[in-house]
């Protein structure tokens, strides 16, 4: 009868979680647990892990979000990581436009992990799409949450879902062995 019980909690719980659009993503030295926003769905990527674009028809290449984990051997600086990124942009393509993008995220506070220090940098390629990075820094690994979008106006549309999303993150230290 326990052995029952067992048997349908598990399968239960295992029909429950098909319906979840959490995920689990792993670096070296850390773990990120995200959810997928509502009405947006994962796309398959050779590059990076956990893309997602909106679960719609006719949307651009270029409309997409993402997070990933960039694992350092020493303690990542976000200022000078964020310094680097605009300088090799501007480089790069010389009309971008670079501004803070004043977000604020209950989740992302200091402790034995995180240092709480993370900032939105907002990127205007003139004529062909505009992009937020977010950049949360750990005591090992640079986190980066980025929305895509072909226009601002697209921007504004799924920036809600952008803030879903970063809301949704949890990310912990870790020492994965890759095999």
């Amino acid at each position: 009868m326990v052995k029952k019980k067992a048997l349908i909690l598990l399968l239960f719980v295992i029909y429950i979680n098909s319906f979840a659009q959490s995920k689990m993503l792993t670096g070296n030295k850390h773990l990120i647990f995200v959810e997928i926003p509502k009405n947006w769905v994962q796309a398959p990527n050779d590059q990076i892990p956990f893309l997602i674009k909106p679960n719609e028809t006719n949307i651009s290449e270029i409309t997409y979000m993402y997070v990933y984990g960039l694992d350092y051997a020493s303690v990542p600086d976000l200022n000078l990581w964020i310094e680097g990124n605009n300088s090799e942009l501007k480089k790069d393509i010389p009309d971008v436009k670079i501004e803070q993008l004043d977000l604020k995220f209950e989740n992302i506070k200091a402790d034995n992990f995180l240092t709480g220090n993370y900032k939105t940098v907002c990127y205007t390629y003139p004529g062909i799409k505009k992009e937020a990075l977010l950049v949360i820094e750990s005591k090992t690994t640079i986190f980066t949450a980025v929305l895509s979008a072909k226009d601002t106006a697209e921007f504004d549309k799924y920036l809600g879902s952008f803030k879903e999303l970063v809301n949704s993150l949890k990310m912990q230290s870790a020492n994965v062995k890759q095999e």
